[in-house]
């Protein structure tokens, strides 16, 4: 059974996508509003409190806590580095001594009854800009951001955040599946494309492979866990099952081969105000995007198919457009085609949004 999602994917060519980028505490901004950023850039900086470490100083010496805590050498405040003895226990009867060490660099910030709390050396979190765009605001001490133009992509499902790299197409149709042995050290660092995902191995491999993101029409349902817990983000175009990509979506995907793309799912994403979504951004100022020249074109003749319920996967020739928008049964006002289906010779109208060419 496929399950395809009424919402379907959306394009939208030469539109503004606005990302907010922020640092996980206050720190300093780096770029200034009106400067154009890559997706490595540094926007801004801070420094982060390193974390604490809970050190058992009586089950390091073998001891009962309370004799232990008299034998630790530290003080709160005390400045430690990895490896530095905090506890040390002299022997008894010809035993051997036993020591206990700090595990990282960093300050004792408490001492509890044989237990010592160490807080790491903090570190410097650098935020990049994730994306090719402009700084459109600046936020002070905290973040930017960050607008980009170009070619979005909306799928119907999506999970594992965010990602950027560029865009390898890893089937010639959008009806062909991933295999794992398409996965090799060519695919590093790429969002890579293909029509479906039919089984575990090509999700696996795609790990392997260290691949930044996959873009897929649709994946079997029972592969849904898997794709949750793999270390790159995923997005489906279509849905659930056996549904081949959308030609239009993998014609403006595949016509931007070698191009720098950002893919953003957030949390497990579907039917929500959130949408997971490709964003392909212009190279240079005033570019025209790939495939910029609108929704397909239908006329009389041309092979169609549905791309929505009741008609998803019916596939017929165009026989008529009528100039004038119709009813449909859910009250809206639509402009149609007339298509003569292949498979009973019936003749029914079909809203054109509804429609993608088969070529």
């Amino acid at each position: 059974m496929s399950i395809h999602y009424p919402l379907g994917t959306r394009i939208a060519r030469l539109t503004s996508v606005r990302v907010e980028r922020l640092l996980p505490v206050q720190g300093e901004v780096l770029v200034a509003a009106g400067d154009w950023v890559e997706p490595s850039d540094v926007v801004a900086r801070c420094q982060v409190r390193g974390r604490i470490q809970v050190v058992d100083v009586g089950t390091a010496l073998d001891m009962p806590h309370d004799r232990a805590a008299k034998l630790v050498l530290k003080s709160v405040g005390d400045k430690v580095q990895s490896g530095d003895v905090l506890a040390e226990s002299k022997g008894m009867l010809g035993g051997s001594r036993r020591s206990c060490t700090a595990p990282v660099d960093g300050q004792v910030t408490a001492l509890r009854k044989g237990w010592v709390l160490i807080e790491s050396s903090p570190s410097t979190f650098e935020l990049r800009a994730q994306m090719k765009g402009q700084v459109t605001g600046v936020i002070p001490d905290l973040g930017v951001i960050i607008t980009a133009v170009g070619t979005l992509i909306q799928g119907a499902w999506g999970s594992g955040g965010e990602a950027e790299g560029v865009l390898k197409i890893a089937v010639d149709r959008p009806h062909k599946p991933l295999l794992a042995r398409y996965l090799d050290a060519s695919c590093n660092g790429t969002l890579l494309v293909a029509g479906r995902i039919l089984d575990r191995h090509a999700v696996e491999q795609a790990a392997e492979a260290k691949v930044r993101g996959i873009i897929v029409g649709s994946v079997a349902a029972e592969l849904v866990p898997l794709l949750q817990s793999v270390p790159y983000p995923a997005l489906i175009t279509e849905g659930f099952g056996d549904l081949p990509m959308s030609q239009e979506v993998f014609a403006v995907l595949r016509n931007s081969a070698g191009r720098e793309a950002m893919l953003r799912t957030g949390a497990e994403t579907s039917l929500s105000a959130i949408r997971p979504e490709v964003l392909i951004p212009l190279k240079v100022e005033g570019e025209v995007p790939p495939e910029a020249s609108g929704p397909p074109s239908f006329q009389v003749g041309m092979l169609v198919r549905g791309l929505r319920a009741p008609h998803l996967g019916t596939t017929g020739t165009v026989v008529g457009l009528p100039a004038l928008a119709q009813v449909m049964e859910s009250g809206a006002r639509l402009a149609v085609a007339e298509v003569e289906r292949l498979k009973d010779g019936e003749v029914v109208p079909i809203p054109l949004t509804n429609l993608e060419p088969v070529y």
